[in-house]
């Protein structure tokens, strides 16, 4: 039946209903007043037909193709009864049926909650559409069945998922890049994958993983960030590859490890092995998945005796010196986050064994156009209408960053009308967003994690960019071609006519917020604001330090003759009645920032812990911020020299009264 062919109810002429029983024939006649059913099958114990629903019901729920249908004649529901649907998924074309969905026919009256339960701890589930026999044979109704529909399909967020995908129902925008590295593979070339945080890295290799098992293709998959992993020296992991290759290929034939692996002979071990299992069972060619890379090279990784060259260059010495013998056996593929390993020509002053052999690949971001499909596909499933606008728009605020748009989708979800289908308007997208900027920091933070971690000097450079200091940006970006090359592809930034520009508008704003009192070329009163600020935060935190290292250490009432005896006399009577709670409130301390420094001076003992200074030192500090620190009471500017030893002092002081929590 053609796309866009009129769907009417009924069955197809050669559907044959004899081969059902009498219970889903009763309950299929039912079912053919309001859809068009096809063909029928038979899963297991489990039969099942496919229908499709007419024009009107396809729009309303966008679903084009046809629904499998499954009978479960248990009583009592079994979970087989949802695992069914991926068998017979897997089975049929998959341009035929639809896999988003499924509608389940049980002979168990709490059919429906069961399958909720079910599914809730499954998130990327199908999701199935459950009915009794008795609700379609006794009382039928197509409304209620929309009903239904509506329930199941409205109530789920598609776009809450946390973890990586590892179906390809949800599985958007990264095929063409699938199905790349899948060939260079077939090729006998070698691959990488590199992304920072929540680039979707995950999702995809699990992707590869699907598409090489359909090719005929085996893998192996090693995650180097588990201890079982990076515990082992380069020979033992040699010994654990073969093992892992060994039940890949579920070989019988047999393998004598005692012995053999120890370093003097782990690479002709490795050799004689891999060419044992291989040609044990059908000859096809392995991937070897090295996922979390950088966990067993040189600097980064999570054991010392990797985190020295020689474990990183006789592992893949071994591994180049095998493929350069044997290509058609096996391909790897490196993925993580840090791709220094294929990148750096040297490893602490020798031969980098993997140079130039694997190709340094980023995860890309999403077009507008594969945002624009991720989100109206999956949006249309749940009742919401993205138009071009808003798409756009999710383009430009996350840069075609799949999980920060989906992110932002789930909220929009939370936010829009229950009553579905409902558009996605611009009012209600500008309100979702500054929630978005709220509780968004974690994730941001995770991003950039990465950059701060092991590329200090490009993290620097976004935050000028952040920052709009362009001539700086500029300048180190002229001078150090890698930076730019890794924040290009991280996906970070792009460079265009104009100069470079942040691919996250959200990301930019991130920064600007940590970042905020690193700005350059601020104009006067621009200074003289964040000097006001910073100084009067600083005020606050420190009445709070002092009240509470005091009391700590000398209980409350001796800690408040210590603080009136630090105040000149005239004061002291003025406010003797005080408490050390009122005389150190945080917002209402009626001390002068000077008689907070006396405090400080006077009882050092108790306070040398808090500060990473010499007294003195910390003392100077906040004198000259009491001093050439208050321009906004004095009604005049700040010279640019006194600004930057203020950002200085601001810079160091203020690290501690956040680690204190103030």
């Amino acid at each position: 039946m053609k796309k866009n062919e009129r769907v009417t109810p009924g069955f197809h002429k050669q559907f044959n209903l004899n081969r059902f029983g009498k219970s889903e024939q009763s309950v299929l006649k039912k079912l053919a007043s309001s859809w068009f059913i096809t063909s029928s099958g038979k899963q297991g114990n489990f039969s099942y037909c496919l229908i499709k629903p007419t024009t009107e019901f396809s729009e309303m729920f966008n679903l084009d193709r046809e629904i499998v249908c499954v009978f479960s004649q248990y009583q009592n529901f079994d979970a087989r009864s949802v695992d069914v649907f991926d068998q017979i998924f897997n089975k049929i074309s998959g341009t035929r049926s639809e896999t988003v969905c499924g509608v389940l026919v049980s002979a168990d009256e709490d059919v429906e909650q069961k399958v909720d339960d079910l599914l809730n701890s499954d998130p990327e589930h199908s999701i199935i559409v459950p009915f009794t026999y008795k609700e379609l044979f006794f009382n039928y109704d197509h409304k209620n069945v929309e009903n239904k529909f509506r329930k199941k399909f409205y109530s789920r967020d598609l776009f809450s998922f946390l973890s990586p995908l590892k179906k390809d129902i949800y599985f958007f925008g990264r095929n063409n890049l699938v199905n790349e590295i899948v060939n260079r593979h077939k090729s006998s070339e070698h691959s990488s994958l590199f992304g920072l945080r929540k680039s979707g890295k995950t999702s995809i290799v699990y992707a590869i993983q699907r598409k090489l098992i359909l090719s005929g293709f085996d893998y192996v998959s090693i995650d180097c960030e588990s201890p079982s992993i990076h515990k082992l020296r380069w020979n033992e992991l040699l010994e654990k590859l073969v093992k892992l290759y060994h039940e890949s290929k579920d070989s019988k034939v047999r393998i004598v490890y005692d012995g053999r692996y120890e370093e003097k002979n782990a690479a002709d071990s490795f050799e004689e092995d891999i060419n044992k299992i291989y040609n044990s069972k059908k000859r096809i060619s392995s991937l070897f998945i090295f996922d979390e890379i950088e966990r067993i090279s040189p600097e980064t990784a999570s054991s010392t005796h990797w985190s020295e060259p020689s474990d990183f260059i006789y592992f893949w010495q071994t591994l180049r010196g095998f493929y350069q013998k044997h290509p058609n056996i096996f391909t790897y593929m490196l993925v993580g986050t840090n791709p220094s390993c294929v990148e750096s020509s040297q490893i602490l002053f020798q031969e980098n064994p993997i140079f130039a052999s694997i190709p340094s690949q980023y995860v890309p971001s999403f077009t507008v156009e594969q945002v624009s499909e991720m989100v109206v596909n999956l949006g249309a499933y749940m009742g919401l209408e993205f138009n071009e606008y808003i798409c756009m728009k999710l383009y430009e605020d996350f840069g075609g960053h799949p999980f920060l748009i989906r992110q932002m989708c789930s909220l929009l979800n939370k936010l829009a009308s229950k009553t579905r289908p409902t558009k996605i308007d611009k009012a209600l997208y500008i309100k979702a967003l500054s929630a978005f900027y709220e509780s968004s920091h974690e994730y941001l933070d995770m991003i950039l994690q990465v950059l701060e971690s092991w590329y200090p000097d490009e993290y620097e450079m976004l935050t000028l960019l952040a920052n709009e200091d362009l001539e700086t940006f500029d300048s180190f970006a002229s001078d150090h071609i890698d930076y730019t090359r890794h924040l290009i592809g991280y996906g970070l930034v792009q460079k265009g006519h104009g100069g470079y520009a942040f691919n996250l508008d959200i990301l930019s704003n991130h920064l600007k917020k940590r970042h905020k009192n690193e700005r350059m070329n601020l104009s006067d009163p621009e200074k003289v604001q964040e000097i006001s600020i910073r100084r009067n935060k600083l005020e606050k935190g420190l009445r709070v330090i002092i009240r509470n290292t005091l009391r700590a250490s000398l209980g409350a009432k001796s800690a408040r003759d210590k603080v009136g005896s630090a105040i000149i006399e005239s004061r002291r009577m003025k406010y003797s009645e005080l408490n050390l709670n009122e005389i150190l409130h945080q917002d209402k301390s009626p001390l002068f920032f000077l008689e907070l420094i006396n405090i400080l001076s006077r009882n050092w003992d108790e306070f040398k812990n808090v500060f990473e200074f010499e007294k003195t030192k910390l003392i100077t500090m906040l004198n000259d911020i009491n001093t050439i620190g208050r321009p906004d009471a004095h009604a005049k500017n700040i010279e640019q020299d006194d600004f930057i030893q203020l950002r200085l002092y601001f810079k160091k002081i203020e690290p501690i009264l956040e680690d204190w929590g103030v």
